[in-house]
């Protein structure tokens, strides 16, 4: 996994709010108004996969003088900065940002257990004072810091305050010996702080303003791991650490997976059944005249954290705003039957109804004239993509008509505690939809540490920069997406993609399946060349000219032993190029890993379109 040094990237995109009040049936809805709200921002993300610690980001120091910080490589999470009787200092991330409503942090910990002279752990004297994490000013009169204990102490010119100081109770939040996942939010009303995904405290604080630690957070010039308050911090590993200028999710509070291949919460993503029905490929009447509350699509089911995609064709008689596609989100039940409750139904005209909508958690773009919408949504290509996180359940609907037009309508709402299966179907009314079934896909986003790869004047040269790792289980596919940059002197300057077995690059166990190229070109164990399909390759001179810029999508697919590669590029002036290649890779029951790299050349990922996916439809 290529490094990671701090940088902003939007975890969330700004909400834009539309109001509507209750409507009888099919009237049309007024114009969307437009409200910003706190966007999600992680600012700063360390995960220590360097052959060394930067030292024009980290300053180590030792407590003792010369134990210093050092990456190590663990059982459990690989590559991790372990804190032997030392300390890093850095510049603190958040002061190039303005922090919105508060600050949060998440990270993988892990404190040493002492150790006997025949290597027998035993119970030792917990740490709880030693800071994990710690904030100062240049002059050093203020700090913040917090510890094992779940110790959280401020003080400053302003004032002082503290929680769960460890000389008045002691918390067992976090047990030493184990990994485990912390996330700590500070609010300008309070804190919260998880541990596994399970919380530990989570508070309104009455007797300080906590706007001051938000703040001083926001300002201070120093940030430490493994110091800040007045004592030495015993032995122990950070992974991951996060920065966010503003308060977390659930999606970031929950207890990240460990390995490949399981969903959030536990279930097997390659052999959960999505849809359980036999398929039904379209839903109504050619002719439209199927009416409301006749004719639906398959049930699908969405477990917790994970995300659905639906593509089909509409059809619509035209006659009214509502002649169109309609999404229900309900209960893991039948229709009608015990248990059955409808969390919201809405449709393609910004209107809807049940028991978590609420109309004011519509957004849009492209509606306005509603004759024109009646004509345009005729053949219309619609994606709905349906995301969980916690107890939220987001859409978004994008709807591209024949003559270029894009409609876009987003909705959100919450729905139970979020840890229940939901499940979605669509309706017709006076409609007819085409479903796309090899399109209506299960995934799940994967962790995109740097977006970008390369450096950006395209002089990095091969096998010198690459993408994280990418887990791929069996019967699980991976989908990126990311934008072309390259230096145009040959056809191989551009990304590559590496299958590989489940282990890092050079380490024990490492042997690639195949490279490949973006002009038909690879090697490796399972590469055969002559199984190369392609098209659009007509024009070297063309193609080398055409690839910067271009908009890549990149799929690698399992089915059983067989391993498919498969890229298309569009050019900035809209030429295609296509190529695929199959390989049989090991005896199917592996994990395996793929991972980009760059040749004289740079490329821009596309966090939100990569994903690890499953089709619906199996």
């Amino acid at each position: 996994m290529k490094t990671k040094k701090w940088m902003c990237i939007i975890a969330a995109a700004a909400v834009m709010m539309t109001s509507s009040s209750c409507h009888d049936w099919g009237e049309m809805d007024p114009p969307a108004a437009n409200d910003v709200y706190p966007t999600l921002e992680n600012v700063a993300q360390y995960t220590f996969e360097d052959e060394i610690l930067d030292p024009m980001l980290f300053k180590t120091g030792s407590y003792t003088g010369t134990d210093i910080p050092e990456l190590v490589t663990d059982d459990t999470k690989g590559q991790v900065l372990y804190l032997n009787h030392g300390y890093v200092t850095m510049t603190n991330p958040l002061v190039a940002v303005t922090c919105q409503n508060g600050v949060s942090l998440t990270f993988w910990m892990k404190q040493d257990v002492a150790m006997t002279d025949d290597a027998e752990e035993v119970a030792p004297e917990q740490d709880l004072t030693g800071a994990l994490i710690g904030f100062t000013n240049a002059n050093d009169t203020g700090r913040l810091f917090f510890t094992a204990n779940g110790w959280l102490s401020y003080s400053g010119i302003d004032g002082e305050w503290s929680e769960n100081d460890p000389s008045q109770y002691k918390t067992g939040y976090i047990t030493p010996g184990e990994w485990h996942y912390v996330a700590l939010i500070v609010r300008d009303n309070g804190y919260g702080l998880y541990v596994d995904g399970e919380r530990k405290t989570d508070k309104v604080v009455t007797d300080f303003d906590c706007s001051k630690l938000v703040k001083f957070m926001n300002k201070v010039s120093t940030l430490y791991i493994g110091k800040g308050s007045d004592t030495e911090t015993a032995p122990w590993m950070i992974d991951d650490l996060k920065i966010y200028r503003n308060q977390i999710t659930d999606k970031e509070i929950a207890r990240p997976n460990m390995g490949g291949g399981s969903g959030p919460g536990g279930f097997d993503f390659g052999s959960f059944d999505f849809v359980t029905d036999p398929m039904i490929p379209n839903i109504g009447s050619p002719d439209c005249t199927a009416g409301w509350w006749q004719e639906f699509s398959n049930y699908y089911r969405i477990p917790a954290e994970t995300n659905l995609r639906l593509s089909f064709t509409n059809h619509t008689s035209g006659g009214g705003n509502w002649n169109n596609w309609n999404l229900c989100l309900c209960t893991d039940a039948e229709r009608g039957a015990e248990g059955y409750e409808e969390y919201f139904v809405i449709r393609s005209d910004l209107y809807g109804w049940g028991g978590a909508y609420n109309g004011d958690n519509f957004s849009n773009t492209g509606y306005g004239d509603w004759d024109k919408f009646r004509a345009d949504m005729e053949g219309a290509e619609v994606v709905i993509d349906i995301t969980r996180s916690g107890a939220e359940i987001f859409v978004k609907a994008t709807a591209t008509c024949k003559d270029g037009t894009v409609y876009v309508e987003n909705f959100h709402a919450e729905c139970g505690d979020g840890s229940q299966v939901v499940r979605a179907f669509l309706i017709v009314d006076g409609s007819y939809l085409e479903m796309h079934t090899d399109d209506i896909i299960a995934y799940l986003p994967v962790e995109i540490s740097n977006t970008t790869v390369g450096a950006t004047d395209n002089s990095t040269g091969w096998w010198q920069e690459f993408s994280d790792y990418f887990t791929i289980t069996p019967g699980v596919n991976l989908n990126l997406s990311l934008i072309n940059h390259t230096s145009g002197g040959g056809n191989w300057n551009n990304w590559c993609l590496c299958a590989c077995t489940d282990a890092e690059r050079g380490g024990d166990g490492y042997e690639e399946y195949f490279v490949v190229r973006s002009d038909l070109y690879g090697w490796g164990m399972s590469y055969i060349g002559d199984k190369w399909t392609s098209s659009g390759y007509d024009d070297w001179d063309k193609f080398r000219v055409d690839m910067e810029g271009a908009a890549v999508n990149v799929k690698v697919e399992r089915n059983g032993a067989t391993v498919t590669y498969t890229s298309v590029a569009v050019a900035p002036d809209g030429t295609v190029y296509t190529e695929s290649l199959p390989a049989e890779c090991g005896d199917g029951s592996q994990t395996i890993r793929a991972f980009l790299i760059v040749d004289g050349s740079h490329f821009v990922l596309n966090p939100s379109e990569c994903y690890i996916y499953v089709p619906v439809y199996k």
